[in-house]
This record gives structure tokens, C-alpha cells and sequence, in this order.
């Protein structure tokens, strides 16, 4: 038999169910739909409780955070890639931003031994995932290609990959780049631009398409990345090749309005006005792809694999499923809900108070069905 709890004369017990049930309810839709994604991020490696991007490792490279060479002050994130025919990418990931416009901010640090290689190390990427799942190039790769800096930028017309290369100056081993890549994404009907900075000097451009106009938006990846050293290119382009470390440092994402970026012409190395090529055709018959990201590490825990650093510690790993799968958001529905739940039980609690209060007998007065 329910209890029949009859209204106080202003009513107050009516309206305080009627608002915790629709405290319930809008916690329940809110929790059931994703939060908007945080298009600007930063990372100092400076806190170590700070929360780190998914980490991708292929193979027994490493991802460690100590102190930053080169006469930096404070901590960086050290990046390597054995040599040992199986690794071939170290990145930190960073997903969720839309299709508008960005600036990506960061450093990074080429050790005084760097190996000058005839291959590229691609330290960073913007990646496109495909709606098939097909292995596809980076949209845009800023890489080390024997001693100098190239990007390289990358489009879909008539089914066929287009690729520009963008030379963008030596590198400097020893040296801290300090890089800003302001980027606004192409979509069917509109062109996009880059503009790419090195300390503080514009190096380099693009004008036009820069994303294949389909699957997720471009998301950053950083680190190193050398796609010749993939399995399956086999074990030709590592014979005599150190491994590859190099540093990171200072890495932000901002998202920036597209309309309020000047129209950037770029200086090229030497001092002469540069625009990025004319579109062609990709010289590469077989797209390079981006393999599928699989982690050695755990959170908590270093990679695997030997590593000298001296005093450096373990970036924390997380996989695709912790940072965007479903199980991270039955733990918010489940919080969210449960909270609401509770808050609506004591207001029936406090309810059944009040009325007790106000009206002796009529609380525990009982209906028959």
C-alpha cells in the first residue's frame, strides 16, 4: 500500500519532488551526452600530476619526462625509437579537436649527435582517420630529413593523393626550436592555410586544400615517428641507424578564429618570399599510413625496454578506450546519476519531515488499493 502524502498548503512538498525529479532527469541527459571536446590543451612536463595525452608506442620505444638538455631549465619529455627491427613510433596524441582553425605551439630538441639519415623522422603530425580504417599519409608531417627541416602537406583530388613539400631550413642539432604552426583546416568549398614559424621568423606556407575533406578531423600527434622503419619496409633503411631521441618541451594547442589571422607570406630559408608549391601528384605510389597505435606502457608503470636517463620518469600511459572509449563515460553517467539519486532521497527524506511537522497524524495516514 503507498504512502499517500497529501500537499502542505503552499504546496512546497509538490514543488520540491517536482524539482529533484527534474534535477534527476537533467543530470541523467546530461551525463548521457558527451561533454564538448577542449580544443585548447597545454603541457609543461613541469607538474608530475599532470594528466598526459594517450601515448602511442609501436614496438619498444619510450615516452620518459627528466630533466630538459641543451641549457633548458626545468623538465622535457625525452622521445626515442630503438633500433631494434621492430619499433618505429614514440607519440603523445592528441585527440578531440574540431575542423575550424588552431595554433599548435611547442619545442623541440635534436641532440648534438642527431644522425643526418636519408629518410624522414617525422616529429610531427596531423593525422585524418579514415571512416574504411585505410592506412593513409599524414594530412600535414613536419619531418627531419637528412639535415634539414621539410613539411609536407597532403590532399585528395579525384581519388588520388596530392603531396607538396614545403622546405623549411637546416636543422640544428643542439639547438631548441621553438615552432607555431597556425593552421586553418580546408573543407570541400574552402581553402585552408598554414603557417609555420621557427623562432619566431616565418619560414614556410600553404594555401588550399590540406585534409582529404572526410573521416574525423585532423587530430596532433608529436614525437618521432620514422614510417621506413615500419616491419614490413623491411631491413634495408636501418642498416648503420642509430636510434632516434630527441625532446619535446612546451607543447599548446589553442583554437584561434580564422578571420583574425593576417594572410601570412612566408620567408624561405635565404631570405626570398615563398610559397608552397603548386599541387602534384604524390610521388609515392603506396600511401605510408599511420599504423594502428598500441602502447607498451601501462599507467603507472615505465615502458618496456632499457633506457639510460638518469633521474627520468615515466610519462603516464592511457589507451584510446580510457581517454575516449564508453567505459570512461559510464563512470560519469554513473557518478552524475548516483549524486542526483541521492540528492532527490533526501529531499523526500526532508519531505516526509515537513510534513510530519506541519500536519501530526497525516504523515503516516495510509490508502488502501
Amino acid at each position: 500500500m503507498p504512502l499517500a502524502i497529501p500537499p502542505s498548503p503552499a504546496g512546497r512538498p509538490v514543488r520540491l519532488v517536482t524539482a529533484c525529479t527534474s534535477a534527476l532527469l537533467v543530470a541523467g541527459l546530461a551525463a548521457a551526452s558527451p561533454a564538448a571536446a577542449a580544443d585548447s590543451v597545454s603541457y609543461d612536463f613541469e607538474s608530475p600530476s599532470q594528466k598526459l595525452p594517450f601515448m602511442a608506442i609501436n614496438g619498444f620505444g619510450r615516452v620518459l619526462v627528466g630533466p630538459a638538455p641543451g641549457g633548458k631549465s626545468g623538465q622535457a619529455a625525452r622521445v626515442n625509437i630503438p633500433n631494434d627491427g621492430r619499433s618505429f613510433k614514440s607519440e603523445l596524441v592528441i585527440k578531440g579537436l574540431d575542423a575550424g582553425s588552431h595554433r599548435f605551439g611547442f619545442a623541440n630538441y635534436l641532440p648534438g649527435d642527431w644522425q643526418e639519415r636519408d629518410l624522414d623522422t617525422i616529429v610531427a603530425q596531423w593525422f585524418s582517420t579514415q571512416d574504411d580504417g585505410e592506412g593513409i599519409k599524414p594530412v600535414v608531417a613536419l619531418s627531419v630529413h637528412g639535415g634539414d627541416w621539410q613539411l609536407k602537406v597532403h590532399w585528395m583530388s579525384n581519388g588520388e593523393i596530392q603531396e607538396t613539400v614545403i622546405p623549411l631550413g637546416a636543422a640544428r642539432p643542439g639547438h631548441w626550436n621553438r615552432w607555431t604552426f597556425d593552421i586553418t583546416w580546408s573543407s570541400a568549398g574552402k581553402p585552408g592555410s598554414i603557417a609555420v614559424t621557427r623562432d619566431g621568423v616565418t619560414i614556410g606556407s600553404h594555401q588550399g586544400a590540406n585534409n582529404y575533406h572526410r573521416g574525423e578531423p585532423p587530430h596532433f600527434r608529436i614525437g618521432a615517428y620514422r614510417p621506413n622503419w615500419r616491419p614490413e619496409k623491411g631491413p634495408s633503411k636501418r642498416v648503420g641507424a642509430s636510434e632516434a631521441v630527441l625532446f619535446l618541451d612546451d607543447i599548446a594547442v589553442t583554437s584561434t578564429a580564422a578571420d583574425s589571422r593576417p594572410d601570412v607570406r612566408a620567408t624561405a630559408p635565404g631570405g626570398a618570399a615563398f610559397r608552397s608549391a603548386s599541387p602534384a601528384p604524390s610521388t609515392g605510389a603506396t600511401p605510408t599510413g599511420s599504423p594502428s597505435t598500441s602502447s607498451s606502457a601501462r599507467a603507472g608503470e615505465a615502458p618496456v625496454g632499457g633506457d639510460t636517463a638518469v633521474g627520468a620518469t615515466a610519462v603516464e600511459a592511457r589507451t584510446d578506450a580510457a581517454a575516449h572509449g564508453s567505459a570512461g563515460w559510464i563512470g560519469v553517467v554513473g557518478g552524475v546519476v548516483g549524486s542526483a539519486v541521492a540528492l532527490a532521497g533526501g529531499a523526500l527524506v526532508l519531505l516526509r519531515r515537513r510534513t510530519a511537522k506541519g500536519s501530526p497524524g497525516s504523515a503516516h495516514r495510509r490508502t488502501r488499493t
